[in-house]
């Protein structure tokens, strides 16, 4: 594996999303990556939407370029193979309820103990304290507290983004904050604890924006409408567009390339502050701009004008968009369980170098592989094997 984390050997004890794709992330750029699952049903997004053979989509794109292990973390002799692991570990990932990585012995005082250089990275919804502390979370709890939902409103009811954006924006942050200890261990030879939830991660990503009328205290504070309250997609005789006149020069190129040079006369919205302090108004009047030309006519004549404008497309229609496929962002490869399958490669590239990955794995497809690295000869293997210790999917 090659990348800017080449040589990191990372070990990662989560499931769904928050866990997972934060060292998908790290392996993307070349961190090696074991994946530690309960000898049962594994990680729970291996059977979430579409799936072929065991193997979903989601669990497919979550978990490429690791290997796979899995134990029985409530025996001795499970236990005994995730010290290994983590002994040899530059970094750990735990994402569990407050306590609950505690009783199982992997607390954060209990590893850094034994390898007090390990970046130790704890993952929850809520954090390690407050009234929430040890209640379970997914994403749509986080969307309501945290206010996606309560800036997405419809007709005044607020609504969900559908996409767990808040388990998403937990694991970005949660590798950026594991990159950076790495960063501090390399100058100061020390370990560190990042602790990431999901509800904080989620606060600090909406407030400049989604929170911006939170932001100003004051009484003399002039506060005015949150433009995303008023956001919305314009339907055009065939279908949806997104269009955003963001200043000036774009609403005056819109209306001369729409021929609505009367739109662009009505002095409400000649300038950014007039459209500004008359957003509803303004939007439904773009709405009527649009409604009688088709999406092409609408794309076509604003981008020439140089105006921001897209066309809506449904998921499965993403992959055909022209740019989309010129970058090669989207690529079409064959897993050896889910057959072919279509994925993006990881979106940062170094010097236009794109890693290739490994296929996502199956539940302990790894574990004899591992364990022989950890020192384990073949009788010992069986013997962890037989007395359900560990989980080969070989052996399944």
């Amino acid at each position: 594996m090659t990348g800017p984390l080449a040589g990191i050997q990372v070990v990662e004890l989560g499931q769904m999303i928050a866990v997972p794709a934060a060292t998908y992330l790290l392996a993307s750029y070349g961190a090696s990556v074991i994946k530690v699952e309960d000898i049962a049903a594994g990680d729970g997004l291996r059977y979430f939407g579409s799936a072929k053979n065991g193997m979903s989509g989601w669990f497919a794109t979550t978990n490429g370029g690791k290997r796979a292990i899995a134990l029985d973390l409530k025996s001795a002799a499970g236990r005994d193979v995730l010290w290994r692991l983590i002994e040899r570990a530059d970094v750990f990932v735990e994402g569990f309820r407050a306590g609950v990585i505690d009783r199982l012995g992997f607390g954060y005082e209990a590893v850094r103990e034994r390898v007090p250089g390990l970046v130790y990275c704890s993952s929850s919804g809520f954090g390690a304290s407050g009234p929430y502390a040890d209640q379970p979370v997914f994403d749509p709890l986080i969307q309501s507290l945290a206010g996606w939902a309560g800036i997405q409103q419809h007709n005044g009811i607020p609504t969900l983004v559908r996409g767990m954006v808040a388990d998403k924006v937990g694991a970005y942050t949660n590798a950026q904050a594991i990159m950076a200890a790495l960063v501090q261990r390399s100058r100061t030879g020390a370990g560190a604890h990042v602790q990431v939830n999901m509800l904080e991660a989620s606060l600090a990503f909406n407030w400049p924006d989604v929170m911006m009328d939170c932001t100003l205290l004051d009484e003399d504070a002039d506060h005015r409408p949150n433009i995303l309250g008023a956001y919305r997609l314009y339907r055009c005789s065939d279908g949806w567009v997104g269009i955003a006149p963001g200043v000036d020069r774009h609403w005056q190129s819109m209306c001369e390339a729409l021929d609505r040079q009367d739109a662009y006369a009505d002095q409400r919205f000649t300038t950014s502050a007039g459209r500004g302090a008359n957003l509803p108004t303004w939007f439904e009047l773009i709405g009527t701009m649009v409604a009688a030309f088709s999406v092409d006519e609408v794309v076509t004549r604003l981008r020439r004008a140089e105006v921001p404008v897209a066309p809506v497309l449904m998921p499965n229609e993403v992959h055909a968009d022209p740019h989309v496929r010129a970058t090669g962002m989207l690529q079409e490869v064959e897993h050896p369980l889910a057959g072919r399958i279509r994925m993006p490669r990881p979106a940062g590239a170094f010097l236009g170098a794109a890693p290739t990955l490994s296929p996502a794995p199956q539940q302990g497809e790894h574990t004899v592989e591992i364990l022989r690295e950890l020192g384990f000869d073949a009788t010992g293997i069986d013997r962890l094997l037989a007395d359900a210790a560990v989980k080969s999917a070989a052996s399944a």
